[in-house]
């Protein structure tokens, strides 16, 4: 009986472990990426938002922080003269500055250019118009001066107040989107860790499979080559003893052989021949 070749168990094994060790690798690279994204967002849209809407604060603060000097310039019962504000607006306009310029750098693309230009321009006619407003108080037109705040400063005043407020509900709304799109992201990780380990369960259990399919393959081989050895063991037996009983008949045959002929020679003697 000649040996079957059979295959090796040792490439499916190898298989197997391949298999697994790419959905790691694969998954690994997967929620390296998504993090690295997952920051990215984070640091550019949501922290840049929020830095970007305290900036913004800080504008409409100083708006209205300039509305109400305004208020109290028309004030009739208000014995200061209206040069007297001039600190104050000043002070107000260095920091609005500050925050207009910090505002402009945090926004970058999510600021048109039409947006950046008007809100710039809107700014510096509305110095402008309060430097002539001064101008007029300075000079002792305190009336027109005041005609000026009423009908010009108010508005422009009122105008950039509105101009802020949209940009921060258009921060509000960019916050919104990406802690949509990081909800999104956090979904979808999860998602695919439950795919992963499925995956990984799937490949588990068929190398199991295949090991113990290839475990009672080996130990079947094994049994068949034990049997074949006891048959061999008991046919070595067998001829052992056929060939001992072949060796004590043959000795039978030659002691017969031997006292048959003493008979017929002692019988001859007996006989006298």
């Amino acid at each position: 009986m000649q040996p079957t070749a059979q295959r090796s168990p040792t490439k499916g094994f190898l298989l197997g472990l391949i298999i697994t060790l790419a959905a790691v690798v694969a998954y690994s690279f997967y929620i390296t990426v998504q993090l690295s994204g997952l920051r990215k967002l984070q640091s550019e849209m949501v922290d840049r938002n929020r830095k970007d809407s305290l900036q913004l604060l800080r504008l409409q603060n100083d708006l209205n922080s300039v509305g109400l000097a305004m208020r109290d310039m028309l004030d009739a019962s208000e014995l200061y003269p209206l040069t007297a504000w001039s600190a104050q607006f000043e002070r107000i306009r260095e920091d609005l500055d500050v925050a207009l310029h910090l505002e402009e750098q945090l926004a970058g693309a999510n600021r048109t250019v039409e947006q950046r230009n008007y809100l710039t321009q809107s700014v510096a006619q509305f110095w402008d118009a309060v430097h002539r407003m001064f101008v007029l108080a300075a000079d002792g037109k305190d009336a027109e001066a005041r005609e000026q705040i009423r009908l010009t400063l108010q508005a422009r005043q009122e105008s950039l107040s509105t101009a802020v407020s949209r940009l921060l509900v258009q921060n509000n709304e960019g916050e919104e989107q990406a802690a949509g799109r990081i909800a999104a992201i956090y979904d979808g990780v999860q998602r695919q860790v439950y795919l992963f380990l499925l995956a990984t369960l799937v490949a588990i259990v068929l190398t199991s499979l295949y090991l113990i399919r290839t475990n009672r393959i080996v130990f079947a081989k094994l049994a068949a080559l034990s049997e074949q050895r006891s048959e061999l063991a008991q046919n070595r037996k067998c001829a052992k003893k056929c060939k001992r009983c072949a060796r004590s008949r043959k000795q039978r045959w030659t002691i017969f052989a031997v006292s048959r002929r003493h008979y017929i020679r002692c019988c001859w003697m007996k006989l006298g021949w």
